[in-house]
């Protein structure tokens, strides 16, 4: 077997950061002795994240077997999702401007059919992306950071009942805070703001179009935040149960938020 040394583009404090959060864990469970140290289970739960590898590849990497790369992974997994800022900390932290961004994103996913339904015998397809996966919705802040994920849900589901599913409609609202959308989202009321619908048959007028005009302006930096989060080659495409997608985004995120938060070197 060929073996060879690669490097984590990642600050050593993040990496620290993580080795902390395990560490603790760890003494917690009552559980110091592993076959790896705290430091390279947090190197491999990144590792996972960043790289995509799989848990036959991380194993044999970090000389563990393949169980036991899994059982590191998901138990890092869980460790930084708790640490992941839930919709209040995001709607709390929009700024003086109360203004935040609201979309929806495709995950793509290993079609599992163990999902279908007698409604819907295969949830997981998306029409919008004619793609499998999940859809995921995330508020952002007006410079393009990710401030929220919520729940991985099957991709048939449409932006808007995902977004009431997760209370995003009912947060932003009730704190007041402005929330540009797409027409995707059309009919959510409250503080949620979408471009004009064309009627049909018609055409905007002026008014109309620079309305949308600023309005598309205004939403631009979301798509910077979605390309961000999906420079986590791990989700290039998403082999792990549906039921866990939920976490590992979560995961992702907490990592995103401490990283941006340390000082450059």
């Amino acid at each position: 077997m060929v073996t060879y040394r690669a490097t984590l583009a990642l600050p050593d404090a993040l990496v620290s950061w993580v080795e902390d959060l395990i560490g603790t864990r760890r003494c917690e469970l009552s559980s110091p002795w592993r076959a790896l140290t705290s430091f390279d289970q947090a190197v491999m739960v990144l590792v996972y994240l960043a790289k995509g590898d799989t848990f036959a590849q991380l194993g044999a990497h970090f000389g563990v077997s393949t169980d036991t790369a899994w059982r590191y992974v998901n138990e890092g997994i869980d460790v930084l999702a708790a640490h992941a800022p839930d919709l209040s900390d995001a709607v709390t932290a929009s700024g003086t401007r109360r203004r935040l961004l609201l979309d929806g994103t495709l995950i793509r996913t290993w079609r599992c059919a163990g999902l279908a339904t007698e409604t819907n015998p295969d949830p997981l397809y998306s029409g919008k992306h004619h793609d499998h996966g999940v859809n995921v919705q995330a508020l952002t802040g007006q410079d393009g950071t990710l401030a929220f994920l919520g729940e991985a849900r099957p991709g048939s589901t449409n932006d808007l009942p995902a977004a009431r599913a997760d209370g995003i409609i009912t947060a932003v609202t009730e704190a007041d805070v402005e929330t540009a959308a797409d027409l995707g989202y059309l009919g959510a009321g409250g503080t949620v703001r979408t471009p004009v619908r064309r009627p049909k048959g018609k055409g905007h007028n002026g008014h109309e179009k620079r309305a949308n005009s600023t309005h598309a302006t205004l939403r631009a930096p979301v798509e910077r935040a979605f390309a961000a989060l999906k420079r986590w080659r791990i989700l290039d495409l998403v082999r792990i149960s549906p039921n866990r997608i939920t976490d590992l985004l979560h995961a992702i995120l907490a990592v995103m938020q401490k990283r941006s938060s340390l000082p450059r070197a």
